[in-house]
């Protein structure tokens, strides 16, 4: 096994049987009683409860599924001797769960959180509170009663409080002076919120690198870097939310809650299913869409289950549904990771770090504890699998990018010497041709081009023009062009014929290039307009938009055994010849569509420029040159 996967294995062994939610010790609770329904008799001090049920270690079961939903628990508190002033009853590990609760000292109200249906809207519990009694309520050193009456929502009812929906259904009870209770209280509250300082600069600086992700995405365009930046922000985002609702800074109202939870987890579901499979380049695309499915199913149905207040068979299905989505989603997730990890063995160590996640999901949603105390400080398995995942992210995209600045400073030298020396031999301003009127366009499809033309004018006053397309785009086709050119200089010096450049250029090309073919248009032109044109595999000319009918032999660079025939033709005064590239006629639109040949005849006698920016606008795919040659004798 490997070593990552072993770690993997052993790290989760020892993590999970060992994680539970240690609390502060409570001595000596009070014997709680609970009975289910509802009667506001149960809130009187002198109501016989003997009958009902005792709650071993101050823990009830919920109620059933299809009941009221009401539990009232009641016990006799001792009230500290000690106290002085007035009184506060302090309750204590409630549990965070969605629901609604009054407490009932001696018969009076004294308050509570969360609204009873119909009318009031149940809310996301704090795990503790503290409320003042009225006074006269009770007296320090005597035994009040307490009832609290209890209600909760159909989802938690019907999940037995064991999934991420419900909490602990358990109590404890403490009265005492106010100041002491109000002390406690904060107390304890600093204690929770310390605890979590580590997490929350851990978060906050996993952030902040997904922010400085964010601005590389926006320089490169990189999709990897895209998904890395947003998992690295939204993960945090998500932790954030969850600490902030489940100790006792606030409660929420449970359909805001419903929708603040798909708000955060959402995003966070959608950005690891991305990101995992485009850091890790899988194909398999029919399980992104069942993870994609699974995510949009669980975010639908935790809003149903916690929006209905009654019991009903769109709680039943929507609880299911939860439970059963989450764990597709994790097990999809864990499978991917698990298929890199062991079996591709590729980008390990970022493949081991995110199989932590889904496992603490699948944990928690089971209702077992994937968090515990390390002194003042949480420590949850959900965090460890972030943030290692979150540190081998950086690992790797700094190492990924040291190696592309390397890579592309390389690249951007040989682009940039490309460049001038594709500007030296194809030139943006043609040189004029006594009595000749001479217009180009041309425009690479990428940084680099295939297409070059050259005019020429060597000994004698003739002239000799000549345009021609390297297979390929790129750097490698414009090296390829540069050497076309480089022979076609030193052939136009020994005034051949344009059949003998274009054989000798063939010849050459067999030689010298590494693979690779090149269609090329040769003219020799004479001042009085009479062109002889030989064609190796190249777009043949159009003369006053009409095709001049050329015979074509194969391009450059195929065979030895090849022979170019030559063609003559003579120009009037104000005719246009137009030589151009295959990017004209293969131009493509959005749908598909080519700009084809009848398109190109139909602007054959417009200026280069014109012809080069339709078939631009059209839907450039290749390399475009244009070249009109008017004769326009004195």
């Amino acid at each position: 096994m490997p070593r990552s996967a072993l770690l993997l294995l052993l790290v989760t062994w020892a993590i999970v049987p060992q994680t539970a939610h240690t609390q502060s010790a409570i001595a000596s609770q009070p014997v709680f009683r609970y009975h289910y329904a509802d009667h506001t008799a149960w809130a009187e001090p002198n109501f016989d409860d003997s009958s009902w049920p005792i709650a071993a270690r101050g823990s009830w079961p919920v109620p059933p599924f299809h009941s009221d939903g009401y539990v009232w628990v009641r016990a006799r508190v001792p009230v500290s001797a000690a106290s002085s002033g007035s009184l506060a009853i302090r309750v204590i590990d409630l549990g965070a769960y969605p629901g609604a609760y009054r407490v009932f000292v001696n018969g009076h109200d004294v308050g509570g959180e969360g609204g009873f249906p119909p009318r009031g809207q149940p809310a996301y519990l704090r795990q503790s509170a503290v409320f003042s009694l009225p006074a006269g309520t009770a007296t320090p050193g005597s035994t009040a009663t307490v009832a609290v009456r209890l209600w909760y929502v159909p989802v938690v009812r019907l999940s037995g409080g064991r999934n991420q929906l419900g909490g602990r259904n358990q109590l404890h009870l403490r009265i005492s002076d106010s100041e002491t209770a109000d002390a406690t209280q904060r107390a304890d509250l600093l204690a929770e919120i310390l605890s979590l300082v580590p997490d929350l600069a851990l978060n906050a600086l996993m952030a902040l690198v997904g922010l400085g992700l964010l601005v590389f995405w926006f320089l490169t365009r990189r999709r990897e870097l895209l998904w890395c930046a947003l998992l690295l922000i939204f993960y945090p985002l998500l932790q954030w939310f969850w600490d902030a609702t489940h100790p006792d800074y606030f409660f929420i109202p449970c359909r805001e809650y419903a929708l603040l939870w798909v708000l955060f987890i959402l995003p966070s579901m959608v950005t690891a299913v991305e990101f995992i499979w485009t850091v890790h380049r899988l194909r398999a695309r029919a399980w992104r869409r069942a993870a994609h499915l699974a995510w949009i199913v669980y975010n639908a149905a935790f809003i149903a289950a916690l929006s209905s207040f009654q019991p009903s068979s769109l709680v039943r299905w929507s609880t299911t549904a939860i439970l059963l989505s989450v764990q597709i989603f994790n097990a999809i997730i864990l499978g991917a990771n698990l298929w890199v990890l062991l079996v591709r063995r590729y980008n390990r160590a970022i493949a081991a770090a995110m199989c932590v996640i889904p496992l603490a999901s699948g944990i928690s949603s089971f209702g077992w504890q994937a968090d515990w105390r390390i002194g003042a400080v949480n420590i949850g398995l959900f965090d460890i699998g972030f943030l290692l995942s979150g540190f081998a992210i950086a690992a790797m995209l700094i190492q990924r990018a040291v190696a592309a600045w390397r890579q592309g400073d390389h690249l951007r030298i040989e682009f940039a010497a490309a460049r001038e020396v594709q500007q030296r031999l194809v030139p943006t301003m043609p040189p004029q041709i006594d009595r000749f009127r001479i217009d180009a366009a041309y425009l690479p499809a990428q940084e680099v081009g295939g297409d070059f033309y050259q005019i020429l004018q060597p000994a004698g006053g003739s002239s000799l023009i000549v345009i021609g397309d390297v297979s390929g785009k790129g750097l490698k086709a414009a090296m390829l062009g540069t050497l076309v050119v480089g022979a076609l200089r030193s052939l136009s010096q020994e005034d051949l014929a344009p059949s003998r450049i274009l054989a000798r250029l063939n010849a050459q090309l067999l030689v010298s290039s590494d693979g690779g073919f090149v269609t090329c248009l040769c003219a020799h032109i004479s001042t009085d307009g009479i062109l002889t044109l030989a064609n190796a595999g190249h777009l043949p000319p159009y003369r006053n938009g009409e095709e001049v009918q050329l015979e074509s032999g194969l391009p450059l660079g195929i065979t030895a055994e090849t022979a170019y025939s030559e063609s003559t033709l003579t120009l009037a005064a104000g005719d246009q010849l137009t030589l151009l590239s295959d990017g004209v006629v293969e131009a493509q639109s959005a749908a598909g569509e080519l700009f084809g040949f009848e398109r190109t005849a139909a602007i054959s006698n417009r200026s280069a420029e014109a012809i080069a920016a339709a078939a631009q606008q059209f839907g450039q795919e290749d390399d475009i040159t244009v070249l009109t040659v008017t004769f326009a004798p004195a």
